[in-house]
This record gives structure tokens, sequence and C-alpha cells, in this order.
């Protein structure tokens, strides 16, 4: 089954020619170019698997868009293109809920692997890889599907959930820092002032800890980064 990617893109010659050759790779494309019937178009058919947007949209932006998918509740992967390449133009991007962030210009092949690489949970399923998973007290989560059960209740995990949860799992009760985790999670490189991490880890505790105030499982190391623990 062929994967959905919705393109929003307002920039005629770049929206075709992305469009053509994702549609070449045998991805189905839905292209639209502002980003009020983007909104629109996912509403009716939210069977996404990946949005690829511009920043710069004439009315609501790239930006916009996105703050109101997230605010939605809408986890869909989001990989966000745009001119803008300083570190404040990242974290916001970043902080804004973008899964990951590619500036333009930018070679085709590079646009390619990072497609894939959002969508790499549906291939390791495709291709029959073992699934891989942690179980701690009451919780149980199967990277690869991106689904848990906790306390008896199945959940879903956003990619980046599960990539962020999946590496402090390997590295159960070592310290991870923000950077590692920007680097590893969203190949951002050296420091930037962002709330992303912080973020996700946030959502992570209201999915997984049975008091998201209180933590247990994944802890916070001050001035360090953040430690997965298994219950004493």
């Amino acid at each position: 089954m062929m994967n959905r990617i919705l393109l929003v893109e307002d920039d005629p010659s770049m929206a075709l020619g992305l469009e053509f050759n994702l549609r070449s790779e045998g991805y189905d494309i839905v292209l639209r170019n502002d980003a009020e019937s983007a909104l629109d178009t996912l509403a009716s058919e939210p069977d996404f698997d990946l949005i690829v947007v511009d920043w710069m949209l004439p009315g609501l932006d790239g930006i916009g868009m996105l703050r109101r998918l997230r605010e939605a509740g809408n986890r869909i992967p989001v990989l966000l293109l745009t001119a803008r390449d300083g570190n404040e133009d990242v974290v916001e991007g970043l902080d804004s809920g973008a899964d990951d962030y590619l500036t333009k210009p930018f070679d085709l092949n590079v646009l390619l692997a990072r497609i894939r690489r959002l969508l790499k949970s549906r291939s390791w399923r495709a291709e029959g890889i073992a699934p891989d998973e942690a179980c701690f007290d009451n919780v149980q989560v199967d990277f690869n599907s991106l689904t848990a059960e906790v306390r008896g209740k199945g959940i879903r995990l956003t990619y980046k959930e599960a990539q962020i949860l999946k590496l402090l799992w390997e590295k159960r009760n070592q310290i991870v820092s923000r950077e590692e985790l920007l680097k590893k999670i969203w190949g951002v490189e050296g420091y930037i002032q962002s709330r992303t991490v912080d973020n996700h880890i946030v959502q992570l505790r209201k999915l997984l800890e049975e008091n998201p105030k209180k933590p247990k499982y994944i802890l916070s190391i001050h001035g360090s980064g953040y430690k997965f623990v298994t219950a004493s």
C-alpha cells in the first residue's frame, strides 16, 4: 500500500517538481497550495502518513498550520521546508511541532532520505523485521508499530515519541542530554535553546506515567538531561 503524503507548497514550479518526483518514488501525493485548504483536506481525509509543508505560505504560514494541527491533537509527522536556516528558525520550527526541518535549496536525494526516515516505522513492519519492545511494570511498548499498552489501555505514539523513548530505554539508568536527543532524533547539531525535547518528554510522561507530575520512569536530571529508570 502506498504511503499518502500531503504536500503543501505555494510555488507552482516547486510544487509540480516535488509532486512529480514524489509520485515517481511511489508515493500517493495530495497537493495543496495554502494552509487553509490543507487543513480542510486533513479534516475530511485524516489518513495521511506524512505532511510536507513549506514555511512561507500565503495567509496562514506553515508554522501557523503546524501549531493548529498540534493544538488540535493531530500527530501526523510533519517535514517543514524553508529557506530560513538560522538557529532561531530551527528552534521555532521544532518548537512548533515539526518532526524534521529541511532548508532550501536542498538536494532531492536528501529530501527523499528525510521522508523515508519519517516513514521508517512502516517500512520496518513491511519488511517483517521482528518487533522491538520495552516492558516495564504494567507498560509494554512496541516501537515498530508505535503502540503501547499502559495499565491495560492501548495508546499510540508518534514516530518522534517512539524514537525518544527507545533511545532512553536503550540507555536506561544513564543520563541522556538534550543535545544528544536533538542530534540523534532531529539531526540538529550543536547547542540551541529549544523546548522541543522537553515538550516531547512532557507528552511521554502523560502517556506512560501514572502521575506525570511525579514521574518514576522518565526523570529530569537538572542541568544534564533525562534518565529512564525502572521502578524500584
